[in-house]
């Protein structure tokens, strides 16, 4: 059986706009239901009002939460990547420890060397 072309784009929009249509169904439901059961109506609001902040507060963590894990991802992607290509053996692992450290030159063989130079220009005539 075919679905209608217009109830299909109608499913496809109150699937999109869900909390929209929520809170309009909810507040609806309640304005029915002041005449008769006022207390319901007023529970209704609350249960719909209650709702709706503790879907915007967990929204608020689980962004939170998504762009932690993804840059968690990334980070071991990149450590996947370093690790295949040592394993592959286009650098060794000492060659890239040695690229890491910073190269520090001997004060001594400077000193020394300055104070050769300083000495022969002393030793002039």
């Amino acid at each position: 059986m075919r679905i209608p072309k217009r109830v299909n784009t109608a499913w496809d929009w109150a699937e999109a706009n869900q909390r929209v249509l929520v809170v309009v169904m909810t507040l609806v439901i309640a304005a029915l239901a002041i005449p008769w059961q006022p207390a319901l109506a007023a529970f209704v609001v609350g249960l719909s009002a209650g709702g709706l902040l503790v879907h915007r507060r967990m929204a608020r963590r689980a962004t939170r939460l998504r762009t932690e894990i993804d840059d968690l991802l990334r980070e071991n992607g990149a450590l996947q990547h370093r690790n295949i290509v040592l394993s592959s053996g286009v650098l060794t692992s000492q060659a890239l420890l040695t690229q890491r450290l910073p190269v520090i030159p001997d004060e001594l063989e400077e000193a020394e060397e300055a104070g050769e130079a300083k000495g022969a220009d002393q030793d002039g005539p």
